[in-house]
């Protein structure tokens, strides 16, 4: 078979066309005890893909690709919670008075100087005029030739 050489206004195969790049990196084999670990240590985000040598966007790649990597993230993130949650409870309970109070706010919903749900409700208040005496009432008229003109008691009372 002969290779016909391209000329202008030749259609190109497809195969011709499609170029390749890079390859995609990989995740590590022991990426998932890897990022367990950092994250059980208080790495943030960066911190864990700086540990896996690459990107916050390759690690999002890898954790969206493998929801292994996404459980490993979510459990080290776990157990660094439960070490503070335990560490601050051994002090409350030693007599740290802020922890203690600490622990009640965030887990009991303790609020100073609460006054009930008054600042998570909807307050309206109509404020009315006061009463206008028969002489502030005026006749309005659309006309130019009219002035504005006071209403006489007798046409305000009712028959």
């Amino acid at each position: 078979m002969t290779i016909r050489p391209q000329t202008p206004g030749r259609v190109v195969p497809t195969a011709d066309k499609i170029k390749t790049g890079r390859p995609r990196k990989l995740a590590p084999r022991d990426a998932a005890d890897v990022i367990g670990k950092a994250c059980a240590t208080g790495a943030s985000k960066q911190g864990v893909a700086m540990a896996l040598a690459c990107s916050t966007v390759v690690l999002d790649r890898w954790m969206d690709e493998d929801p292994a990597l996404a459980e490993a993230f979510a459990h080290g993130r776990e157990r660094e919670r439960q070490t503070l949650h335990s560490t601050l409870y051994d002090a409350a309970t030693a007599g740290n008075i802020v922890a203690a109070m600490f622990l009640l706010k965030a887990r009991h919903g303790y609020r100073e100087g609460d006054t009930g749900d008054q600042a998570n409700r909807v307050s309206i208040n109509f404020s009315l005029p006061g009463a206008m005496s028969m002489k502030d009432f005026g006749v309005i008229e659309n006309e130019p030739d009219n002035s504005n003109k006071q209403l006489s008691t007798k046409s305000l009372v009712r028959t």
